[in-house]
């Protein structure tokens, strides 16, 4: 044992050079060094704490797996006379990680975010460094390189028998797993951001002036970071047993509550109507105020303008969950994502992303879509998202002005010389992209009511949603038709360019299979977009013999015809497995 704090503080710090050769991790392991690192996690003292977290952060560090094209590290690494390879690298990674979170690591580095005072610099740079090491993490669990293995414990098996073996079925695959089953890291990050919604408002401004870590780091870090992990496929698989459900997300705890009486909590807590604390907290509630702050105005700096849509893009990603879908419905998301677009402001982009993903659903069961595309339409969502689908400029969200694409080099875009420099050209592209991106978004809003509303539907919305395609003399059905046809010719392009190419001929000597090759370029290339416009159509025509006679007169003045739709209503099924979906499709394809 060290003499002293301040000795042990130094000991674990001169750790670091152990990433210059990683086949070291598998001593750091054999000789238990790194339980010794956990034990640490739980010193008194929140220094060592933070001492052994700013190892992890360097030992961890995604990049020591890529493959260094100079000497350096490679000639450090040849002390067995090998150099190490990719997958070697991969291997001692994957060892080092796992007795890591074996150990209980994650825990207590989500126990240690209680007792840090982000008023003080050294304890916001150990907030900012438990972040880092967690997103270390998550891109390590990404990249593959984590394979958990929980056979090969410091602990004797024998001792822990049949009661070890039986836990061992039901031990997480991933670290995203590991965050949602074992941690309460997620509710932390989003009180973080609820505690942020409340805290200074210009607090975002200090980045250019203070060079310490702000509050606005901190804050634009947890928002990413809750990005990533709600968009992991094993949160959105984590709906039948019920774990994190935004809406009822246990509360932030940690093991150091009870040390410091006079320690302010780290975020703030909820009471009930009784006065008594709850034990859980709404995360859905807290990204929908952290968007409603920006239903009227843009955010003014580049930091908030990322924070928002980190909190767009992790909303949208929990509503893969049916769970999150109907919670989000019942707190009036539905409602908020309309306010933004019909103030045509910057959130106005991510709130038809987040509609897309409410409406459209990824699971076999439609009841909790159908739902949202009723409340969709009872609240007046059909004069939104209309004149979104016509593509007319008076309806389009603006990026804010602090954003690439909506500074004034994107508005210029290439109409004289100023807009040569690559800053311009990027600009253009970037909002270029934004358009895009609300085309598309529009197109599978559309799609998506004229896949689940339904004649029996509530608020009589299948009549409302009908009446929209045949009204002005059925204008909508003529700008379907246009995308339809234009997604044809940008589909059938991208196929052949990919004949055309290397790829192919790559992917042959490979041995994959250059048809679904090719059919993926096509998807891609615009055949997606291709078999909604087709199916959206044929809502219309099936359901109105005017919009139907109207679709046929227009397609055959464009010297083509109703083949066309039936083609590609034919490939769409084909991709579809058997279900609702595909059931409306082929009717579609026998009715048309």
């Amino acid at each position: 044992f060290m003499m002293n704090e301040l000795a042990l503080n130094d000991e674990i710090q001169q750790f670091n050079s152990v990433a210059v050769n990683m086949r070291s991790y598998s001593y750091l392991v054999q000789y238990e060094v790194m339980e010794g690192w956990v034990t640490c996690l739980n010193h008194e003292n929140s220094d060592v704490a933070m001492s052994v977290v700013s190892v992890l952060v360097e030992l961890m560090d995604p990049l020591l797996l890529q493959e260094q094209e100079s000497g350096g590290k490679e000639e450090e690494e040849e002390i067995e006379g090998v150099i190490m390879t990719p997958m070697e690298r991969m291997d001692h990674m994957n060892a080092l990680v796992t007795e890591f979170v074996k150990g209980g690591g994650l825990d207590l580095i989500t126990s240690n975010l209680g007792r840090y005072d982000e008023s003080v610099e050294e304890d916001a740079k150990g907030v900012e460094d438990v972040l880092t090491l967690v997103e270390s993490l998550l891109d390590l669990d990404r990249a593959g390189v984590l394979q958990f293995d929980y056979s090969s414990s410091t602990t004797t098996e024998k001792e822990a028998g049949k009661e070890m073996n039986g836990s061992m079925k039901n031990m997480p695959s991933s670290i995203v797993s590991c965050i949602c089953q074992q941690t309460t890291f997620l509710s932390w990050l989003l009180q973080r951001i609820e505690k942020s919604n409340d805290g200074d408002s210009d607090e975002a401004t200090t980045i250019a002036t203070d060079s310490s870590i702000s509050p606005a780091v901190i804050k634009l870090h947890a928002s990413e970071i809750l990005s990533a992990i709600l968009q992991h496929e094993d949160y959105s698989g984590q709906t039948n047993n019920g774990l994190c459900k935004l809406s009822s997300l246990p509360k932030y705890s940690s093991a150091f509550d009870d040390d410091d009486p006079d320690r302010k909590p780290a975020a703030s807590s909820k009471e009930g109507e009784n006065g008594t604390k709850q034990s859980t907290i709404d995360g859905m509630e807290i990204l929908l105020l952290a968007i409603a702050a920006y239903r009227k105005q843009d955010p003014q700096v580049e930091v908030d303008c990322e924070f928002l849509e980190n909190v767009f893009d992790a909303l949208a990603a929990s509503l893969l969950r049916e769970d999150n879908v109907a919670d989000f419905v019942e707190a009036e998301g539905i409602e908020l994502m309309l306010r933004c677009l019909r103030q045509k402001v910057h959130a106005g982009g991510g709130a038809l992303k987040v509609l897309n993903f409410a409406l459209s659903g990824a699971s076999s069961s439609a009841n909790v879509n159908r739902t949202a595309c009723e409340t969709f339409v009872s609240v007046g969502g059909l004069k939104v998202i209309f004149p979104l689908y016509m593509s007319r400029k008076s309806a389009i969200p603006c990026p804010a002005a602090c954003s690439e694409g909506g500074s004034n080099l994107a508005k210029k875009g290439g109409k004289n010389g100023s807009s040569s420099s690559k800053r311009a050209k990027r600009a253009a592209q970037a909002r270029k992209r934004w358009l895009v991106e609300i085309e598309r978004n529009s197109i599978n809003v559309m799609y998506a009511l004229t896949r689940h509303i339904s004649q029996d539907s509530k608020y009589d919305a299948h009549a409302r949603l009908l009446v929209k395609f045949v009204e002005e003399e059925c204008e909508k059905c003529d700008r379907t038709i246009e995308r339809c046809l234009k997604y044809d010719e940008k589909a059938r392009i991208a196929e052949y360019q990919y004949f055309r190419s290397d790829a192919a001929e790559e992917a042959e000597q490979l041995g994959v299979d250059v048809e679904l090759a090719a059919l993926d370029a096509k998807l891609r290339g615009g055949g997606d977009l291709f078999h909604r416009t087709c199916a959206i159509l044929s809502f219309a025509c099936v359901f109105s013999k005017r919009c139907h006679g109207h679709v046929r007169d227009q397609l055959k003045m464009k010297g083509s015809g109703i083949t066309v739709i039936k083609e590609g209503l034919t490939e769409f099924a084909a991709l579809l497995a058997d279900g609702h979906q595909k059931s409306q499709i082929e009717r579609f394809i026998a009715e048309i």
